[in-house]
């Protein structure tokens, strides 16, 4: 720990830095390029930390908007609601909502990822969101976090661990883990804590806060009491803020007497630089608190008197300041993009607009630019000098902007002189044109630049959108945004040159990295005996509306056939189901019918009934599953039958294999072991690169190597002990590898087997997650009793299905949120099986000679 304080400020702002160059007015992001309407009055608002067009709004009626500032698109809207009033405290409840139902923003943020939104509310709550590019967001925990208003929120990670740190009207500063657990309460402010910034030196982790009253500390997670306590100038309420590397500290604030203070803070804790231009106001008059950001580690910006003022970081005089064509309100609300180059402030009629330099203004291609350089490869970005009407956005409103070109489709380098082979040439008038309304005023360019695209003609314009998208490299970043396997499909039938790019199995690889396939939905099987009693299908809502066919499709799928059959879902994978038939003379006699309930068009497959085993009177079969296995050709399936003889000393192993087309069950390998296997119930067995895992004994799991006829024995990690409902294995990325999933004392812990070796890769606490759901019966005094078991794993271990006490859980492993999704009836013993239905993966493309009007998704 850091001893003295003045060694603490030393190392935060070193004496010595190396001023900058002075700035160009070129690099300010001055000019107008859009505003936009938000509905409600604009209380917070921050981009995306890599994607640089994403921008997140906060507003005075309680919801967050995400925006598309390259497209001016609305992606999502989230109004206010609470998640779980009956988590929240009794006085939150009847002390707080009861009297007043409305509720703001006060402060929305982004992790430092980009994979979470924090939202900060003006009563006690903050919520946490998970995002998922391209435009969706998921509730992941909602927090109680002050008695009051929360008037900050911020990301921090510590140990390689995320928390979010807020601060509130109860004088108090917290921080919180990502199960919404307190972690550290900081107590010693003596007036309502109003700005907070984490940062850390070294190991050392601290936070600067500021309070209403004027006072500025400085805490440490390892020592809870305040190492810094100073007053900042004009002693009243300030916000502060980190430059972008960490290295400067500035805060900014209006005193009762009127006048505003921005300042840079050096390593003795006091002013090393005071920024001039600001105006005095009339003493004793409610001031509100200056706003103000910093950008790329050299501009400073701050919102008064219904402008926007720019400085230097290393000039205290005022660069420059400006109205933005009027319509800012006195104190704005301002934010800059990571890039530096877009500027958001808000505005007076429940707006914001948005600023741009020329870089900011290349990144958007909506508003009459030509797409900027990440639209190209390296050797195109240097060679290209073009500019044009806008081209981009007649493509699809639902088309953001690139972040990068991927490298794994490389452009082909062409000369380039005077013109350019995906945009045509560049007409000389146009240029100057062109350079001559780059020279308007900000608010004269929206104008001019709808001038260009309405007196162009129709024809020219076609000709410019048929040149984009000829442009195999920006039309593959185009492809590849639509989000949703069906969506591509839709997109594979514009034209054949399309359909290649979708198609192409480097393509797909890619595309699925990016989206995962979604679980849409799942069976819950109740049965009594081999009787197949019902089958409940229960969709996993929310879901987008690009999907809301496909959602309606798979409902309205009928499994009437069954009920009272005797018959069982065997498995749920890549779209089909599969449900056995069994012979109530011969358990081992019994006949397959596979399912295409997300594509009925399918029709029904039967898979014929096995070929006959003899099994002697004293063996038993103690196994009998059925594996799916996608081939070039189709699907083939498995079957993996274990028999053992009373005394339990000799296992045979018989592996069967139906490949598609064939129509005959064929023994594909057949083992003979002493002391092989020694189950004590029905395993499950999982299907990874040619190799077939089955759990056995209480510590080891064997695997049948399908492509050297081998049987390899694995122990499970230390102290893992497979039970029968607490412990899953699932196949991983790598198919070659698998994970087990292991559930002891309301924690799970998840290990990948790679290569010779156990890996814990997650371990996620229940604890809280569970509590704050309030499961009926399964809690005393706050804390969970029930046991808590495991119903299904999904494929790579994305998603685990729980049961505890009449209630079906489901946890997503990535975003850490755990909801109930579905209640027993009065009438159910048991919750039954649970079977996952996914989209397909890979889609399925209609073959170039059919009709491509009818195909399946």
């Amino acid at each position: 720990q850091i001893a003295e304080s003045g060694h603490l400020m030393e190392k935060l702002s070193p004496t010595g830095h190396i001023p900058q160059p002075s700035r160009s007015l070129d690099d300010l992001p001055m000019k107008v390029a859009c505003t936009l309407s938000q509905g409600s009055n604009v209380t917070s608002m921050d981009f995306h930390p890599s994607r640089h067009t994403l921008l997140l709004v906060g507003s005075a009626n309680g919801e967050f908007t995400l925006w598309e500032i390259s497209m001016r698109e609305r992606l999502v809207t989230k109004p206010f609601e609470i998640w779980d009033m009956q988590a929240c405290s009794t006085q939150f409840q009847k002390g707080v909502m009861a009297k007043d139902s409305s509720m703001a923003v006060n402060r929305v943020t982004w992790s430092p990822d980009g994979d979470l939104i924090g939202v900060a509310f003006t009563k006690n709550l903050i919520h946490l969101h998970a995002y998922r590019h391209p435009n969706e967001t998921y509730q992941f925990v909602e927090i109680e976090a002050h008695s009051g208003r929360v008037n900050d929120i911020v990301f921090s990670r510590s140990r390689k661990q995320l928390y979010v740190v807020t601060c509130g009207d109860d004088k108090l500063i917290k921080v919180w883990d990502m199960h919404g657990q307190k972690i550290y309460s900081f107590e010693g402010h003596e007036a309502p804590v109003y700005s907070i910034c984490p940062h850390h030196i070294d190991q050392v982790k601290f936070i600067f806060s500021i309070s209403l009253d004027g006072k500025m500390k400085t805490w440490l997670y390892e020592y809870l009491g305040t190492k810094l306590d100073f007053d900042i100038p004009g002693k009243w309420c300030g916000a502060i803020l980190n430059s972008a590397d960490g290295t400067r500290l500035f805060s900014c604030g209006t005193s009762k007497e009127g006048d505003t203070h921005l300042v840079e803070w050096n390593h003795e804790g006091s002013v090393e630089k005071s920024y001039s231009g600001f105006r005095k106001k009339p003493a004793g008059v409610a001031q509100g608190v200056v706003q103000f950001d910093t950008a790329r580690n050299h501009i400073l910006a701050a919102g008064e008197d219904n402008q926007i003022m720019f400085w230097d970081v290393d000039n205290t005089n005022m660069l420059t300041c400006i109205e933005a064509g009027g319509g800012l309100p006195s104190f704005s609300r301002l934010r800059f993009n990571k890039e530096g180059n877009l500027l958001a402030v808000d505005t007076v009629d429940s707006g914001f607009k948005i600023l741009a330099n020329t870089d900011g203004l290349r990144s958007l291609p909506a508003f009459g630019n030509v797409p900027s350089e990440v639209f190209r490869s390296p050797y195109e970005a240097s060679e290209m000098k073009v500019s044009g009407p806008p081209i981009v956005a007649s493509i699809s409103p639902n088309i953001g902007q690139t972040d990068h070109l991927d490298t794994k489709y490389p452009a082909k380098p062409s000369q380039v002189n005077g013109s350019d082979p995906a945009f045509g040439s560049v007409d000389k008038k146009q240029r100057i044109s062109e350079e001559k309304s780059d020279k308007a005023k900000p608010w004269e360019l929206k104008e001019v630049q709808q001038f260009r695209a309405d007196t162009m003609p129709e024809t020219d314009q076609a000709s410019k959108v048929s040149k984009v998208l000829d442009y195999d490299n920006l039309l593959r970043e185009i492809i590849i945004r639509v989000g949703f396997p069906t969506t591509l499909v839709h997109a594979a039938l514009v034209c054949k040159r399309w359909y290649h790019h979708a198609s192409e199995p480097a393509f797909l690889r890619l595309f699925h990295e990016r989206h995962p396939p979604r679980l849409l939905s799942f069976y819950l099987e109740n049965r009594k005996d081999y009787n197949m009693a019902s089958i409940h299908f229960i969709p996993m809502l929310p879901q987008p509306p690009e999907l809301s066919t496909v959602i309606r499709t798979v409902q309205s799928y009928s499994w009437g056939f069954y009920h009272g059959a005797p018959a069982n879902f065997r498995c749920s994978r890549k779209g089909r189901v599969i449900v056995s038939l069994y012979n109530l003379v011969n358990d081992n006699n019994f006949t397959s019918r596979v399912h295409s309930p997300l594509c009925p068009e399918r029709g029904l497959v039967v898979v014929p009934p096995l070929p006959h085993i003899q099994i002697q009177d004293d063996y038993y079969y103690s196994m009998n599953d059925l594996l799916l296995v996608e081939e070039a050709d189709g699907v083939s399936y498995f079957h993996v039958l274990l028999v053992a003889n009373m005394q339990r000393t000799k296992y045979t192993v018989h592996v069967n294999m139906l490949r598609h087309g064939d129509g005959v069950w064929r023994t594909y390998l057949t083992f003979d072991r002493d002391q092989l296997l020694d189950p004590e119930w029905e395993p499950k067995a999982v299907l990874a690169n040619n190799k077939i895992y089955i759990a056995s004994t209480q510590n080891i799991i064997d695997f049948f190597d399908l492509t050297t006829s081998s049987i390899s024995t694995v122990q499970l990690p230390h102290g893992v002990e497979y039970g029968d409902r607490d412990t899953m294995l699932a196949p991983a990325d790598d198919a070659s590898d698998v994970y087990l999933i292991h559930a002891k004392n309301l924690q799970l812990d998840i290990w990948l087997h790679k290569g010779d070796n156990w890996l814990l890769v997650d371990t996620i606490s229940l604890r809280d997650m569970v509590a704050n759901l309030r499961i009926p019966g399964c809690e005393v005094e706050d804390e969970p009793t029930a046991p808590l078991w495991i119903n299904h794993v999904g494929s790579y271990a994305e998603f685990v299905f729980l049961e505890m006490g009449r209630c079906a859980l489901h946890l997503d492993v990535k975003c850490r949120q755990l909801r109930k999704v579905y209640d027993m009836t009065e009438e159910e013993l048991d919750l039954g099986d649970i079977h996952p239905l996914t989209m397909i993966w890979p889609p399925i493309f209609p073959a170039l000679t059919d009709n491509l009007a009818r195909f399946a998704f």
